[in-house]
């Protein structure tokens, strides 16, 4: 990962150059300098390292069990005591001898930074306070190293705070670091030969080589310097990663394992002549460049540190380095031990699937549509063999979900026994809709309607039988839903029946005086012939009585 820039320009560094001319000067040290950290403690924001770029870096730093001056100059460097230059009690010193042969900060303990400089490793506080770096990791994870492996060297380094965010939670430092592009959550996978994305949950917790992937593209960066790329002219985060998206994104670095030497030397190659071809204006790696870096990152040629012209004669020279850097790595399986858990996949929904899968009878089913979700567990697993992408691994068990989906059941001539059915279907029937909650009345019906698929696409009686038992429980558990309004209803029936009843017993008890008053209608309503008869009765008892009295007198 390339440094940030902390360029401070202040009237001091003028102050200095004119004071220098009286010997002396009177600086303040910066306040966000943290002096002596141990290494182990700095937690690290990516993580990748170039493990051929640290073994180049330790095979000059430490010759014949001594340590090199160019240890010195670089360890002096990081800890922000460029070209020896130091402040002491407020004022500044400069010791050309020290800073080849010592630790400044080790042998001047009261040694601090001046005004216009700063440590080589910068941080950021996380929760709990606990110091990120955002660079240097090549060069501190280089000092731990040899601290651990020949117990040479410091494994204490100055540190320049840069952000403060000690107050998150770890997850919401995760969300800041992404949003303020001081992390890039990527990482060069080499068994698939791209970058993919990582959980940040999986950063290395120490400066330590073996907790860090090995990243091929970064150590190149680092010898395609001088022929392709100026290291001084970076201004962008990340830029070696970058480069190496750009650069697996042409396809050319496909099949190469990077397990043997020839394999980086061959790269090395590739590389050279795809940046000659970029530098020169080649239309194919401008687009390809625009369109995977420019456009999602903002990335150019230039913030990268790419070059306007190409130096073939710089290549003969670095290669031969990259080559002895190799020699030494291979012998330093100490170093070479990298990460391997890093790009480990989340398998949780594919295991479900599989299980559902395993749960079936592969006879009840097409074989077409069984053998074509078995081919789609079968990629998944070997894509989690091979440390595939999340993303794939993701898009694969969705295929596998649909798939279920869609299996399509083998015809059956079984005949159905749905006599529970059509009792359940007879019970429902006979229930008010308006009796229930609206829901469970409606989750009853599609319920049924689900039975009548299963009963019309060939289901088997055992599905038969538990949804009918669904159903069933379905329908036992409904209670009639009481209201107001039922209540008020029924009131008001109920008074109206009463009303009619009295009603009724009035009109009755009206009727029946009635027919005290009055003759039968039987008896009003008779023909005049009854009239006639009831005549000559009386008339015939005239003349019997006129009879009688005639004899009485005669």
């Amino acid at each position: 990962m390339i440094k940030p820039h902390f360029a401070k320009i202040s009237a001091a560094v003028a102050g200095i150059a004119a004071a220098v001319a009286f010997g002396v000067v009177n600086v303040s040290a910066d306040s966000k300098t943290e002096y002596n950290v141990p290494i182990s403690t700095i937690h690290p924001t990516q993580a990748a390292v170039g493990k051929a770029q640290i073994a180049s870096k330790i095979s000059t730093y430490v010759e014949n069990g001594a340590l090199t001056k160019g240890y010195y100059n670089d360890f002096n460097d990081d800890n922000g005591y460029t070209n020896g230059l130091y402040s002491l009690n407020g004022v500044s010193q400069t010791d050309k001898t020290l800073y080849k042969t010592n630790s400044i900060q080790s042998a001047i303990p009261d040694a601090q930074l001046t005004s216009d400089s700063a440590a080589k490793v910068p941080v950021i506080k996380g929760p709990g306070g606990v110091l990120y770096a955002t660079d240097g990791h090549h060069g501190s994870t280089t000092y731990e190293f040899i601290k651990q492996q020949y117990n040479l060297g410091f494994d204490t380094i100055n540190v320049e705070v840069i952000d403060d965010y000690s107050s998150l939670s770890l997850a919401d430092f995760y969300k800041k670091l992404i949003a303020t592009n001081q992390v890039l959550p990527l990482a060069f996978n080499v068994k698939t030969g791209e970058y993919q994305s990582f959980s940040l949950e999986r950063l290395p917790s120490h400066m330590y080589a073996n907790e860090f992937v090995d990243d091929p593209f970064r150590s190149l960066a680092y010898f395609w310097r001088k022929s392709a790329i100026d290291k001084d002219s970076v201004t962008a985060n990340f830029a070696e990663f970058y480069l190496g998206i750009f650069l697996t994104s042409t396809g050319e670095f496909k099949g190469l394992s990077f397990e043997s030497q020839n394999d980086y030397l061959t790269a090395f190659d590739k590389g050279n002549a795809i940046l000659q071809k970029l530098i020169n204006g080649d239309a194919t790696y401008t687009a390809l460049f625009n369109k995977v870096l420019t456009i999602p990152y903002g990335v150019t040629p230039s913030m990268l540190g790419i070059q306007t012209t190409f130096d073939e004669t710089k290549v003969d020279a670095q290669r031969q380095k990259l080559t002895d850097a190799l020699t030494f790595l291979s012998n330093t399986p100490t170093l070479a031990t990298s990460n391997t858990t890093l790009f480990d996949l989340n398998t949780e929904q594919l295991a479900k699937q599989i299980a559902t899968f395993k749960s079936l009878t592969a006879s009840d089913y097409t074989n077409d549509s069984y053998q074509k979700i078995s081919e789609l567990i079968a990629s998944a697993n070997e894509l989690v063999s091979n440390n595939g992408s999340q993303t794939d691994l993701d898009s694969l068990t969705s295929q596998i979900e649909q798939a279920l989906g869609k299996l399509v059941k083998v015809p059956t001539t079984e005949t159905l026994d749905t006599t529970q059915f059509e009792k359940q279907v007879s019970r429902f029937n006979n229930l008010t809709a308006t009796k229930y909650n609206a829901t469970d009345y409606q989750n009853i019906k599609d319920t049924i309607a689900e039975i009548q698929d299963l009963i019309k696409n060939n289901g088997t009686q055992n599905e038969l039988n538990t949804k009918v038992e669904s159903l069933q429980s379905k329908i036992d558990a409904l209670t009639p839903v009481s209201s107001d309004n039922t209540s008020t209803t029924t009131s008001s029936t109920t008074n109206e029946k009463i009303k009619t009843s009295t009603s009724s017993k009035i009109d009755s008890q009206k009727h029946n005086h009635k027919q005290h008053l009055e003759l039968p209608k039987t008896m009003v309503n008779q023909p005049n012939i009854i009239n006639l008869v009831m005549l000559g009765l009386v008339l015939f008892a005239g003349i019997g009585l006129t009879y009688k009295r005639s004899k009485l007198f005669s």
